[in-house]
């Protein structure tokens, strides 16, 4: 049964390869003592660079190659004295037999080095040609078969036509599709029927949104300031300018550089001002006492965090106290990337009113929603940086000016500041933007990328599980002038993404790397709540303005730990605002929505490129008991009566497909056991139906709406409903 090993080890048959078999044993075992972090370097060895680990050390070196008998790295490894083996006892680190032979055949053969993958250039990868029956629509499915072939596997069938819509429709707008839209799909015969709802998707504000929603974790939005009172503040202006790039199709390398740097562009326009909110999003702390310059740092450290993160895929903060332990990046680098943060206007004024207007300095006063609002922003102020020793606010060091990695493109002949930065940022020599950004998008529909470390493309990152398709998607995203949409479409219409997600018994392959079957996942908490919201015909599109306070329990805010008089309360939402889409409810970092913590929705004090999947029993206390869940129910119930098809309707409306005949059998049980229990106790059905603020329809019995509202609830509450097939 073919298997995907995680180490893909090379085979006696092969070459052994640097940066797939031998990188990844030395990064793991030998460079904490013996790599990048000079302070932390033993016995002047270095073993992350060919040179250093080649060089004559004193009558003897770590590496000969073709010579591993000469070599003292063969001969530590293999050593049976505690005094000599290397990696050391004491640091719990160990090579096996497996491990150490291939140490000693790669300097067998060579020692041949390679650069780290992902700061090698791009380059288009020609398409393959493989042999065997034909099969998918373009250059995913190329690459894609070919894995396949070569692990002697074939693609799985292809879904069902109602599931490939209820799926695409839930990508791309975060909601399932109308019964209209099924209907109309199944009944269009036309061979660029799925292009015309794709097309239609991508278009639409849904998509916008759903797009902005996964851009608020990346971004780290929130409402609240954060720290230890946790107070409002404004930041929506910025989540809906998102939005409103999304629904434009803004390039991407445009739209990242408005975030970072559109203050500093030529009469900045205020929509480009308000764009800059990104680097604002933060927490700010209006505690006494506190030291202005240490949090002033810490927010700096926090922009040059999340820039590494996002946009590199490096975990830049590993070097903020000391030089990386595995990634060539020293401490004068980072604080040279900390620079151009660094000149941030973000200071308060004297005195508790000041303090309370830290967090909105510098502003822009804007109109939006029809109100006048201060609009966190990004504004210059010189200052000269230093290399804070131990990464301590007061210790100063080196100077350093504005600058980039030297593993990195040469940061030459572009301006020392954010702009110039966003521009190196998103050139066409910078081999790890456009890698990391399409392999989130591809996260984004498969579940997991073809780096399984979204956010760490570094020496302990993973190896892509398909680097030419990483490569090709990488170059058509920046060929295509950065449009999302483009490389959207690519991957949805792809034959790869239009496979069953069934289980296969012929493939050991949990995680799906090989990609021989569709995607399977859980939706997140959003979703899940947006879902029975829009099934039930209660959701209310408006789009933009502030957040809202959809129903919540009680006390969750009033237990924060804060003095009584900043304690903030509260209050619930009324009329539409209790329906709106998740992505506007108030995100207070201290205790986001209880709803969506429960289905692992970070705080989002930093910047979260992928969220944690666990499975909890909270979860299902929340589809279970939680109003909005119950009330939705009802609310279906009352559609499905009046459309005289009940159990087809609310079963299409959440699942996009009829019941099978077992189901309907279930379903029928469990509707006759309830109108039993409501028609004996006529007050258990009215407690049910008075959940929730939106009336109940006149002219239904009440039992038989009860009864049918937990049948549309037990339907919400499926596994298949919360799940992404």
């Amino acid at each position: 049964m073919p298997t995907l090993l995680g180490s893909a080890l090379a085979s006696a048959a092969e070459p052994v390869q640097f940066n797939r078999d031998i990188r990844p044993i030395l990064s793991d075992r030998c460079f904490a003592c013996h790599g990048p972090d000079e302070a932390a370097r033993e016995a002047d060895l270095r073993l992350d660079l060919e040179e250093a680990a080649k060089i004559d050390l004193g009558g003897y070196r770590a590496i000969v190659p073709g010579k591993p008998d000469q070599s003292e790295l063969v001969r530590r490894i293999e050593s049976t004295d505690e005094d000599e083996v290397m990696p050391p006892p004491d640091t719990h680190l160990s090579l096996d037999a497996e491990e150490k032979a291939l140490l000693r055949r790669w300097i067998e053969e060579g020692a041949t080095w390679e650069e780290h993958w992902s700061f090698q250039k791009i380059e288009r990868p020609k398409l393959p040609e493989v042999a065997g029956p034909k099969w998918g629509r373009g250059g995913i499915d190329a690459f894609v078969l070919r894995r396949l072939r070569q692990q002697s596997l074939e693609p799985a069938p292809e879904v069902g036509r109602e599931q490939w819509l209820r799926r695409v429709t839930q990508d791309l707008t975060g909601l399932p599709p109308s019964l209209e839209e099924i209907d109309a799909f199944v009944a269009d015969d036309s061979p660029d029927a799925c292009e015309k709802v794709v097309d239609r998707l991508l278009a639409s504000v849904d998509h916008a949104e759903r797009m902005t929603a996964l851009w608020l974790d990346q971004a780290r939005y929130a409402d609240s300031n954060g720290y230890q009172f946790d107070n409002e503040r404004t930041m929506w202006p910025w989540r809906d300018w998102v939005i409103d790039a999304f629904r434009a199709n803004m390039p991407f390398d445009r739209f990242v550089t408005e975030q970072l740097a559109g203050d500093l562009l030529d009469e900045p326009t205020p929509d480009q001002l308000v764009a800059t909110g990104f680097l604002r999003n933060h927490g700010y702390s209006i505690e006494g006492g506190i030291i202005d310059e240490e949090y002033r740092v810490m927010y700096a450290n926090d922009k040059t965090a999340t820039v590494g993160t996002l946009f590199l895929g490096l975990t830049l903060d590993c070097a903020r106290c000391h030089d990386h332990k595995y990634d060539p990046v020293s401490i004068e680098e980072y604080y040279s990337m900390y620079a151009f943060f660094n000149t941030s206007a973000e200071k308060g004024a004297p005195g508790e009113d000041g303090r309370k207007q830290k967090a909105a300095a510098p502003f822009l006063e804007i109109d939006a929603a029809g109100e006048t609002v201060r609009a966190m922003v990004m504004r210059e102020q010189p200052r000269e940086t230093f290399v804070l020793e131990q990464g301590q606010f007061d210790q100063p060091g080196d100077k350093v000016s504005p600058d980039t990695p030297a593993v990195l493109p040469s940061f030459d002949g572009y301006r020392p500041d954010r702009l110039g930065l966003a521009r190196w940022l998103t050139a066409d020599e910078n081999p790890l933007f456009a890698r990391v950004s399409v392999n989130r998008l591809w996260r984004q529909f498969f579940g997991r990328g073809l780096v399984k470390t979204v956010d760490n493309f570094g020496v302990q990152g993973e190896l892509p599980t398909h680097p030419e398709l990483l490569d090709w998607l990488a170059v058509e995203f920046r060929d295509s002038g950065w449009d999302l949409r483009h490389v959207i479409r690519l991957i949805v219409l792809s034959a790869t993404y239009g496979q069953s997600s069934d289980f296969r018994d012929d493939l050991e392959d949990a995680e799906n790397r090989l990609l021989a079957r569709g995607p399977s996942f859980r939706l997140s908490g959003e979703m899940i709540r947006d879902q029975a919201l829009a099934a039930s015909g209660l959701l209310v599109k408006k789009i933009g303005g502030p957040s809202v306070r959809p129903y919540q329990p009680e006390g969750v805010w009033e237990d924060l730990n804060a003095p009584v008089s900043h304690a903030e309360t509260y209050v619930q939402g009324t009329g539409d605002d209790l329906y709106r889409k998740s992505l506007y409810t108030y995100w207070r970092r201290a205790v986001p929505h209880p709803a969506m913590v429960a289905f692992d929705a970070p705080s989002r004090d930093v910047c979260t490129v992928e969220r944690a999947a666990t499975n909890t029993p909270l979860q299902a206390l929340v589809t279970l008991h939680g109003p909005t869940f119950v009330e939705a129910a009802r609310k279906l119930a009352e559609e499905a009566l009046a459309a005289g098809a009940p159990v087809d309707l609310a079963f299409r409306r959440v699942l996009s497909r009829q019941p099978t005949g077992r189901e309907r059998q279930i379903i029928d049980e469990l509707h006759a056991e309830r109108l039993r229990h409501y028609h004996h106790d006529p007050a258990a059905a009215d407690r049910l139906l008075a959940v929730g603020e939106s009336p109940v329809a006149a002219g239904i019995e009440r039992a038989e709406l009860a009864a049918l509202a937990d049948v549309c609830h037990a339907i919400l509450n499926l596994s298949e409903t919360v799940t992404r097939k």
